[in-house]
C-alpha cells in the first residue's frame, strides 16, 4: 500500500499538501519548517503521484471501462468510401477502356493509388482499435493543436488534429494524439489517470487534488 505523504496543521489540524505555502490556507497558523519544494516543480514532483496513487479517485478511475472505439468515423464511413471508388473507378476505367490504349492507365493509376491510401487508413484505424488499453498516472504538462489544409484554393478543406503532452512517474514524457474534448478539459499541471490505445490518449480521469 502507498503511503501518501502529508502533514497536519498545527493549529487546526487542517491537511496540509507538500505545495502548499508557509501558512495554513483554513487558519492561517505559521506551518513547521520542511524541506520545501517549488511551485513550478510540485506539478510532477513523484510525492505528488504518490499522494495521488493513495487518493480514493484513483482507485475509481482504474476500475472505470476504457471508452469504445469510434468505429463510424474511422472504419465505417470510410469503408463506404472505398466501395464506393473502387465502383466509381471501375466505370472510369471502362469509359477509358475504349478509348486510345494509353488512356486506361491514368484512371487506373488513380483509382488503385486512392484505394490503397484509404484501405491503410482503415488498417490502421482497425489496428489501434483492437490494441490492449494501458492506463498510467500522469500529469498534462502541454497540449497543441495542428491544422491542415486540403484541397486547393477553390475547394479548400481543413482537419484539426489535437495532442497532448504527458509526463508520469519516472518522469518519461510523450506526446500522443487526442481528442478535441479531452484537450479541452484538462490545463497543464492536472494530475489523473491517463488511457491509452494505440498510442492515442483515449481518456483522461482528472483528480482533484
Amino acid at each position: 500500500m502507498v503511503k501518501v505523504l502529508r502533514m497536519t496543521c498545527p493549529q487546526c489540524g487542517a491537511a496540509i499538501k507538500r505545495g502548499d505555502g508557509r501558512f495554513c490556507s483554513h487558519c492561517a497558523a505559521a506551518l513547521p519548517d520542511r524541506p520545501r519544494i517549488a511551485p513550478e516543480e510540485w506539478s510532477t514532483h513523484r510525492e505528488r503521484f504518490e499522494e495521488a496513487e493513495g487518493d480514493a479517485q484513483h482507485a475509481a478511475a482504474l476500475s472505470a471501462p476504457a471508452p469504445e472505439p469510434s468505429w463510424g468515423s474511422t472504419v465505417i464511413l470510410p469503408g463506404v468510401f472505398l466501395v464506393v471508388w473502387i465502383l466509381f473507378g471501375g466505370f472510369l476505367v471502362s469509359r477509358a477502356a475504349t478509348g486510345p490504349g494509353g488512356m486506361v492507365l491514368f484512371p487506373l493509376l488513380i483509382v488503385g493509388g486512392g484505394a490503397i491510401g484509404i484501405s491503410l487508413m482503415i488498417s490502421k484505424a482497425l489496428r489501434k482499435a483492437k490494441s490492449p488499453v494501458e492506463r498510467a498516472l500522469a500529469v498534462v504538462v502541454g497540449d497543441r493543436t495542428e491544422i491542415t489544409t486540403h484541397g486547393s484554393s477553390d475547394d479548400r478543406r481543413t482537419s484539426t488534429s489535437y495532442y497532448a503532452t504527458l509526463q508520469f512517474k519516472d518522469g518519461a514524457r510523450v506526446e500522443l494524439p487526442t481528442s478535441g474534448g479531452i484537450v479541452g478539459h484538462t490545463t497543464r499541471g492536472d494530475i489523473g489517470l491517463a488511457v491509452m490505445r494505440g498510442g492515442d490518449l483515449v481518456d483522461f480521469h482528472r483528480y482533484q487534488l
